[in-house]
């Protein structure tokens, strides 16, 4: 009776440490990414500063070898409580070779360049703490000088907005995560001589889950479609008609660790689903492989000061 009497004590003191251990853990810093894609509705208080490194790697094409890096530097600043402001530095690094997407991606490439500028607002409407559900606007502009698929020198221009939404349940160790985005991009190609348009509507949503202080799984997912118009005449932009171009599905899973100053979150995505872009033989892997890839990953470091 001794012996049951001391286990169960024991168990019923681990159970309570470990209960104790989670209640007690931090909430996430105010826009803290708990994922690597969809993002939070918070903003980051007024005065507060926090640099984010990004690296998302890219691979896998139709054929042959393809590896495409896309990083970023970013500055977010606090203008108020519930306003931030954001600049970028972007580059691209480019590793293919046989032709990965004949006819759009050919020949082979390597190279690592600096291609723009970014800067960005993001405006709080509702806390997700304060009114139970976070709400926020966010407007994105881009200049690049890189094509990020094929790497050719390009001028572009680029707007990406989104609604965020943020519900926190079971005292914020669960988050879940939705963004609403629609994104107009147009670049000349400086290879080809040719203005393209994109209109491109999307829908990411995830969850996160606080399994001990600091540590974060969760897992996310997004589903998007472009229309297109090809301009040939380089004097024309957006005369070449609209059509439908590609749609396609990616989810994964991610992992995030929150510190005091700092943290960082790793995702992985998969393509699951996309429709082809070519007919015949290149539809049997029902994936869109020539503005996506079968795989990506994402790491993400931010530091607060």
């Amino acid at each position: 009776m001794n012996l049951k009497r001391a286990l169960s004590a024991g168990l019923v003191a681990t159970t309570g440490f470990a209960a104790s251990y989670l209640a007690s853990a931090p909430a996430a810093l105010a826009d803290e990414n708990l994922l690597g894609y969809t993002i939070g509705a918070e903003t980051l208080p007024q005065g507060a500063n926090e640099l984010y490194l990004w690296n998302t790697t890219h691979w896998g094409k139709r054929q042959g070898s393809y590896h495409a890096d896309y990083f970023r530097l970013e500055y977010e600043h606090g203008v108020t409580n519930d306003l931030s402001a954001s600049i970028y530095l972007n580059g691209y690094r480019h590793q293919y070779s046989g032709s990965p997407v004949p006819g759009e991606i050919d020949g082979s490439l390597k190279q690592t360049r600096l291609s723009g500028v970014s800067v960005e607002v993001k405006k709080m409407l509702l806390s997700p703490y304060k009114d139970d559900l976070g709400v926020a606007l966010y407007g994105e502009l881009t200049y690049d000088t890189i094509d990020s698929i094929t790497g050719n020198k390009i001028t572009g221009w680029e707007v990406e907005t989104k609604l965020i939404l943020q519900k926190p349940f079971m005292d914020g160790q669960l988050q879940w995560l939705t963004n609403l985005e629609l994104e107009v991009e147009t670049a000349r190609d400086h290879q080809a001589d040719q203005w393209e348009t994109a209109i491109a509507p999307r829908l990411r949503s995830g969850l996160s889950y606080r399994f001990a202080p600091n540590w974060s799984i969760g897992a996310e997912g997004w589903a998007d479609l472009e229309v297109l118009n090809a301009a040939a005449d380089p004097s024309e932009p957006g005369s070449g008609g609209w059509s439908f171009d590609h749609w396609d599905f990616f989810a994964g899973p991610s992992i995030h660790y929150g510190a005091k100053r700092w943290w960082f979150t790793l995702t992985y995505a998969k393509q699951w689903a996309g429709s082809s872009e070519q007919a015949g033989a290149n539809n049997r892997t029902n994936l869109h492989l020539a503005d996506h890839e079968r795989n990506e990953l994402r790491m993400k470091i931010g530091y607060n000061f």
